[in-house]
């Protein structure tokens, strides 16, 4: 069977919309299904938001060392670890990107946004390297924003981009693109792209090396999920330093166990096609 008639035999499983975004960055081979549908981003947003940041302290705007008193406002619910740790915890900067890339962190994530100078400097840096359809334009947890129309919202291909441009160093991230990737490759809610897969774990000091061993594969990536969507984006890095794109988005789920299974399945599905 096909590659393509895997898929699409995989996603007959699924009741909802899915958006698929898939790159062979070697030979260039693509695949992509809904991949202009505009889907809420989620916590995949969070992916701009820390290029962002990293790509101001390049430029000695920011000290990602400098220690931050979170403020009150920030302190919000959803994912995360900072709610429950004292509130005299002072992070570092760069502890915040971590957090709300590795853990997702939503406190995290929205004293970034202020950081960085508001939702509109995000909007704006998705803009200029090309992410013309994605959108930054609430904090995590700001409902009545999205009450009033406002949501974070990007497409399967805007992200697929933005991971190839990571994946080959592009010029409009020279600098950051390792950085991003190596927070990405640490992160610890694996039960979507990377679950069926023989991915390094975490905190396997190999998921850092320049060299991938056979049978396995590293994959830096970040999960997204709301109310019957679920979502997961990533780059695959192969042995030989041979490098795919995958980049997954639904909505209007059944069933929000069936989109975390279906996405996991597809990745499998992907995997297996890649390796052969």
């Amino acid at each position: 069977m096909s590659l393509e008639k895997a898929i699409f035999s995989t996603l007959s499983e699924l009741d909802g919309t899915i958006g698929m975004y898939f790159e062979d960055i070697v030979t260039g081979k693509k695949i992509c299904i809904n991949s202009e549908i505009e889907f809420s981003a989620a916590s995949t947003i969070k992916i701009p938001l820390v290029l962002l940041l990293l790509t101001q302290a390049k430029a000695g705007l920011i000290d990602l060392e400098e220690q931050i008193e979170i403020d009150k406002a920030n302190r919000i619910g959803g994912s995360g670890v900072i709610k429950e740790i004292s509130s005299s915890y002072k992070p570092t900067i760069m502890d915040l990107a971590k957090l709300a890339i590795i853990l997702s962190d939503n406190i995290a994530t929205n004293q970034l946004v202020d950081i960085v100078g508001g939702v509109k400097k995000v909007t704006e840096f998705c803009k200029s390297i090309g992410m013309d359809s994605t959108k930054f334009q609430r904090k995590m947890m700001d409902f009545e924003s999205l009450k009033l129309g406002k949501d974070n919202v990007t497409t399967p291909r805007d992200m697929g981009r933005l991971l190839k441009m990571l994946a080959e160093d592009d010029n409009r991230l020279s600098g950051v693109s390792s950085k991003m990737i190596d927070i990405m490759k640490a992160q610890q809610l694996n039960q979507k792209l990377p679950n069926l897969i023989p991915a390094l774990e975490p905190d396997d000091p190999n998921i850092y090396s320049d060299v991938v061993e056979e049978g396995s594969v590293v994959v830096a990536h970040k999960t997204g999920e709301l109310w019957r969507a679920q979502h997961d984006v990533g780059i695959f890095i192969l042995p030989g330093g041979h490098k795919y794109i995958l980049a997954l988005y639904t909505s209007d789920l059944s069933s929000d166990s069936k989109g975390v299974e279906v996405i996991a399945k597809l990745s499998k599905i992907v995997y297996d096609s890649m390796v052969k």
